[in-house]
């Protein structure tokens, strides 16, 4: 691994570099619209949604302005739950009915945004 690889991540909205990450989900954009967007989760609760009030801010007009949320429990087990948008989150397809647990690379429709989840394991910088 080069010790110059810039690797841009949205942090609360905001863009690092190089970051440290440790047991984090991140959801990571697969749709043209916003290719390569990625999202580190790092609280308990964080809701996705076209405001720019939320945690995961996506300007996709399909999109509500509070869509949907992630939260994480006590045993850090990642949940995803609809907030009553109008066209719906599904999930690896399936509309969601009710709040349910979400894995390693399952897939996330929100709105016309196609997002993949992910854990992120211990990463060090050397």
């Amino acid at each position: 691994m080069s010790k110059d690889l810039n690797t841009e991540l949205y942090y609360n909205n905001k863009i690092t570099k190089n970051s440290i990450l440790s047991n984090k989900g991140i959801l990571v954009v697969l749709s043209p619209n916003f290719l390569g967007k990625t999202f580190i989760i790092d609280k308990q609760k964080i809701i996705i949604g076209r405001s720019d009030e939320c945690d995961f801010v996506i300007k996709d007009p399909l999109i509500s302005k509070e869509h949907c949320q992630i939260t994480i429990d006590d045993n850090e087990q990642f949940f995803i739950e609809d907030l009553g948008s109008r066209n719906s989150t599904y999930l690896n397809g399936k509309e969601l009915k009710k709040k349910t647990q979400i894995f390693y690379t399952d897939k996330i429709l929100i709105g016309d945004t196609i997002t993949r989840f992910f854990i992120e394991e211990k990463l060090e910088k050397k």
